[in-house]
């Protein structure tokens, strides 16, 4: 197996894209792109892949073996008994952002990420810089859900879905009391806080990870 293919496998188990696969790394997507050109992987790539992912054999990678990473399957492979954990949904068609967005058919995808020791329950795009410069335009945020409205705090990133179909990134505050309304907040100073009614909120998820764009 030659270092293409090995990187295809890896792709394709962590993340579904080079640019997703290059974050979890620590490297960038045109450097993913030219050890696939190249047919190579270098040295200081190896190193980012074991370091991310210590589950992948480092054989396996230089080539010295052919069994892929745990729980690879394929049928030129015989199935791995300790099975890798298959990732969690990435929503590449699903941006959040502070205004409007229609929850619908951009919520389809067939991309997964896995990410070691990460909590979060799916993946996503932000488009917009509202809570700037914590999250910016193009950064991927993964979020889990909260299972209850009393493990609200006003530190914490949420992502927040009403009843009309908007789907924003904020942090939440006034959810104790008798208000009948949420006040929103964004980082970036120049979005003023908001008021949403409570009995209009529908899901509520807390952002556990979130992945910086590559420049």
């Amino acid at each position: 197996m030659d270092a293409r293919q090995i990187l295809k496998i890896l792709i394709k188990e962590y993340g579904g894209t080079q640019k997703v696969f290059a974050s979890i790394i620590g490297t960038t997507q045109p450097a993913v792109a030219n050890w696939i050109a190249a047919n190579q992987i270098p040295e200081s790539g190896i190193a980012k892949i074991c370091k991310a992912l210590p589950e992948v054999s480092f054989e396996w990678l230089i080539g010295k073996v052919e069994t892929p990473p745990r729980g690879y399957q394929d049928t030129n492979y015989m199935a791995a008994t300790s099975p890798l954990p298959m990732g969690k949904p990435f929503y590449s068609q699903m941006p959040t952002s502070a205004g409007q967005l229609i929850q619908g058919d951009e919520d389809i995808t067939t991309e997964r990420i896995y990410i070691p020791n990460q909590t979060a329950e799916f993946y996503f795009p932000v488009h917009g810089n509202s809570m700037f410069p914590t999250i910016d335009n193009g950064d991927v945020i993964g979020a889990r859900e909260l299972k209850s409205a009393s493990l609200i705090r006003p530190n914490d990133i949420y992502v927040i879905g009403t009843r009309s179909g908007e789907r924003m990134v904020k942090r939440i505050r006034g959810i104790n009391g008798n208000d009948p309304n949420l006040t929103l907040y964004s980082d970036n100073p120049a979005f003023e806080p908001f008021n949403v009614e409570k009995q209009m909120i529908v899901h509520v998820f807390k952002v556990t990870t979130i992945i910086k764009k590559l420049e």
